[in-house]
This record gives C-alpha cells, structure tokens and sequence, in this order.
C-alpha cells in the first residue's frame, strides 16, 4: 500500500508541481468541493499528499483523485495535458479517449491501462482546462470490472467538485 500511494503521489504531482520557465504551477482557489462533508460510502477520504482531494474505496480499493494546477499563460491543449498525466504509466494502453462536457467546459474522457510502480491499474481521468487552471478527476482500480463499478461514483464526483 505504501508503494502505491507512493506511485499516486508521483502520478498526480507529474505537473502539478512542475517548475517551468515562466513560473511554477498552483493549485486552484476556484473549486467548491460539496464533497468533503457528504463522502458516499463505501469512500473514505485519505491522505491526499500531492493531490487537492482524495479518497479510496474500502471495497473495491479504488482511488479517486482531484487535482488542480494553475500557471499564468498556460497555452497547452487538453490532449497534451491528458497525456501528460498518462506519461508516468508504463505499458500504457488507451482503452477509450473521448471529447465531451463537463461543467460546462470542454473535457477530455480517457480509460485507459498500464503499469503503475509495476502493477496493472486501469485509470478513467477526465481532463478540464478553464482560467489557466488545468482540472484532472482521476479514478484508478485494479482491474476492469472495478473500474466500470466505480464509474457512477465518479459521475457524482464529477458534480460535487465544482469549478468556479
């Protein structure tokens, strides 16, 4: 567990931290989590270290992540953020990538698999750019089947976290 967390710590901080030439990246103050005081269960929140929010399913061992990275002129597309995050997976294979709208901005949908800290994940991350701020909601399992079960919780992720 403490290689994983490790892992996620080291997936979810690729840009979030990340010195550039013209500055260094922020986390967002334009984000109303309605999610912290009503956490469904079976979802716990956890120790979010790089992350602005995060929480592990008790069942299926699932994570969802939500990160938030601002910089000033940030001129990226979404595709090359997305594949930003997905840089640190090995043996990366993209399940499914999709244009869609979340919140009423532009999103890019990703499932993906690979080897995180040499162990298979799947990942479903859903990429939002608005206000020189780049947003990831980030679901990571062990497998398939719980990432499909784990995609409706997502969905009220998605609607609890709320860009400003």
């Amino acid at each position: 567990m403490k290689h994983l967390l490790l892992s996620l710590f080291i997936l979810t901080s690729l840009y979030s931290c990340a010195s550039t030439s013209s500055g260094v990246y922020k986390k967002s103050t334009d984000v109303t989590n309605n999610l912290i005081n009503d956490i469904p269960h079976p979802w716990k929140e956890i120790s979010s270290e790089g992350s602005d929010f995060a929480l592990e399913n008790s069942k299926s061992k699932s994570f969802f992540l939500f990160n938030s990275a601002c910089r000033k002129y940030e001129g990226s597309n979404l595709n090359a953020l997305t594949s930003s995050i997905l840089s640190g997976i090995d043996d990366l294979n993209i399940i499914e990538r999709k244009n869609v709208f979340y919140q009423e901005r532009e999103a890019v949908e990703i499932l993906a698999s690979g080897r995180l800290d040499g162990v298979e994940r799947f990942f479903k991350i859903i990429t939002i750019q608005k206000n020189y701020c780049v947003y990831d909601y980030v679901l990571i399992s062990t497998n398939r089947k719980n990432i499909d079960a784990d995609v409706p919780a997502l969905q009220t992720f998605l609607q609890r976290i709320i860009i400003k």
